[in-house]
């Protein structure tokens, strides 16, 4: 159920907020729970991140609901730590806690779930070679079938990822401003899914275009404010695509954590979608409430709270 939602909806919540920079030629205050979020100040530095995420879908003639409600602690514009709590088809909440460690560099080196009874329910390592992602291996201890081990090589502007055992390879390539402007991915040397990426003057997505396996054509939409997740998810940059399924499109998590301004809407397929945001009165950015509403058969409602150390 979880690989069949991170299909469909790609603003996956553990791999947007789990991450850490490639390196520097591909990238760009202490944990306050009780942060402000409706201060009228200007300033932008995050305590607490809340991110609560409802999908309701309908596979094979089967509702299937599920609800995650997440909170990120963050320390010196990174996230420090996270609490994560899953429902699937109104059965009570199972919370779950990351613990994420760096090297002596800052890199993330291990990112580990563990469950209220202390039990590690799954895990991922990273490993650097002259400062460099060369392997990413995820182990979920429920299910063998949902484990990888993701191998990298470099040339110029373009990382290669190959997923060991398997003839799956994908291809990222960024332009000058060390940001992705395509993901091509392949099976067995045949394309399976593209998808380009196109920037405005500002800095924000303007649109992605997915072909093949998906075929999706989305815009989107920002206001003028400041984005105050971009300086965090900057040190988060490539991890969380070199990490993510083959399948899955970045463009909704560029736009929602990478973009300078505040998205504020979509047009899906020729589908328009407008979010409601709120901000204070010298329009720091307070709540955003995202919703996608494809019919009976799936929908997407996505609800954050910004909370400021001042």
């Amino acid at each position: 159920m979880k690989k069949l939602a991170l299909l469909l909806f790609t603003l996956t919540l553990v791999t947007s907020c789990n991450v850490e920079p490639l390196d520097s030629a591909y990238t760009q205050g202490g944990v306050n729970p009780g942060g402000d979020d409706g201060s009228e100040s200007a300033d932008l530095t995050l305590s607490v991140y809340e991110l609560d995420t409802q999908i309701n879908l309908v596979f094979f003639g089967i509702p299937i609901e599920t609800i995650t409600n997440s909170d990120f602690l963050i320390s010196g514009n990174k996230i420090a730590s996270g609490t994560n709590a899953l429902s699937a088809n109104g059965s009570a909440f199972e919370t779950e806690n990351q613990i994420i460690t760096r090297n002596n560099s800052g890199q993330i080196i291990s990112d580990i779930s563990v469950n209220t009874s202390g039990v590690t329910t799954n895990e991922t390592l990273i490993t650097y070679t002259n400062g460099v992602i060369s392997q990413i291996t995820y182990d979920y201890y429920e299910n063998d079938d949902d484990d990888y081990t993701y191998n990298f090589t470099y040339d110029g502007n373009q990382i290669t990822r190959t997923k060991v055992g398997t003839t799956e390879t994908t291809i990222f390539t960024v332009d000058a401003f060390d940001r992705i402007v395509s993901k091509e991915s392949y099976i067995d040397g045949f394309p399976a899914q593209i998808e380009t990426i196109t920037y405005d003057s500002n800095g924000n997505i303007s649109s992605s275009v997915t072909s093949l396996e998906t075929e999706s054509n989305t815009t989107y939409v920002f206001d003028d404010n400041i984005n105050p997740l971009k300086v965090i998810y900057e040190d988060n940059y490539l991890l969380s695509f070199l990490r993510d399924e083959y399948s899955d499109e970045i463009g909704p998590q560029i736009a929602q954590f990478l973009s300078t301004n505040n998205w504020k809407g979509a047009t899906f397929n020729g589908t328009a979608f407008n979010f409601n945001l709120e901000y204070n009165s010298v329009g720091r950015i307070k709540s955003r409430d995202i919703a996608y509403d494809f019919g009976p058969e799936l929908s997407f409602e996505i609800n954050e709270r910004f909370n400021y150390v001042n």
